[in-house]
């Protein structure tokens, strides 16, 4: 009995009404040089489902969570990039170096290993370092 009210007080209040939280990353300058120092950023948000049920509201999220980012070269190397919260409460970045041109992804694995793809997420994307 108590676990048909559970499951029923599951269906009364969706988890699509909760907030889930998200990233946008994003490399400054957007089409780095093999060997210059870019920064990558990270923004953490919520996501909130709009009153009349259509998809979505971003909200700026000044979290404090040990987010993980990385690098992967074009040849499969995976190297860490140390992220910080900067002045602004609600970016987190770090800089890195592109050691060999080509195809990179910048990706914050903790989203992985199928990344999500909700509305303005971007755990994972990709560089052209030339």
């Amino acid at each position: 009995m108590k676990l048909l009210a559970a499951a029923l007080a599951a269906l009364a209040f969706p988890a699509s009404a909760s907030a889930a939280l998200e990233v946008k990353l994003s490399v400054v300058p957007t089409s780095p040089k093999k060997g210059a120092s870019t920064v990558v950023q990270l923004r953490p948000y919520w996501t909130y489902n709009r009153p009349d049920g259509s998809c979505c509201v971003l909200k700026p999220a000044a979290v404090s969570y040990p987010f993980k980012v990385q690098a992967v070269s074009p040849a499969g190397r995976v190297t860490r990039i140390v992220v910080r919260r900067t002045k602004n409460r609600y970016v987190w970045a770090g800089r890195f170096v592109f050691r060999t041109p080509g195809r990179w992804a910048i990706r914050a694995p903790q989203w992985g290993p199928r990344y999500s793809r909700h509305y303005g997420a971007r755990p994972r994307i990709r560089v052209i370092v030339g």
